[in-house]
């Protein structure tokens, strides 16, 4: 019977607050070893940048009023009655 009652105390679990403190033992030697490490090390030298210029073409279409013309054509060849200021687009070419 002795037999049976040795076999059941081979391991044992440490106590939380052991597991506890040790892990944060092992935090601050690991946080100070890094810190030692980052503070000892030269700065990287700086890299030069490449900068790239975007531009952008845009197209601005103005309408002006043109005088004395009453009416307005569109594609399809009909007609209409704008009134007395009639407006016509005026168109830029890009450059």
């Amino acid at each position: 019977m002795a037999a049976a009652t040795e076999k059941g105390r081979g391991a044992r679990r440490p106590k939380p607050a052991l597991v506890v403190w040790s892990s944060i033992a092992l935090f601050g030697v690991l946080f100070a070893l890094l810190t030692y490490q980052l503070s000892a090390s030269q700065p990287p030298a700086p890299r030069s940048v490449l900068v790239r210029k975007v531009l952008k073409r845009r197209v601005i279409t103005t309408i002006v009023p043109t005088a004395g013309r009453n009416t307005v054509s569109s594609s399809g060849g009909s007609l209409s009655e704008v009134g007395a200021s009639s407006y016509a687009p005026v168109t830029t070419g890009a450059s």
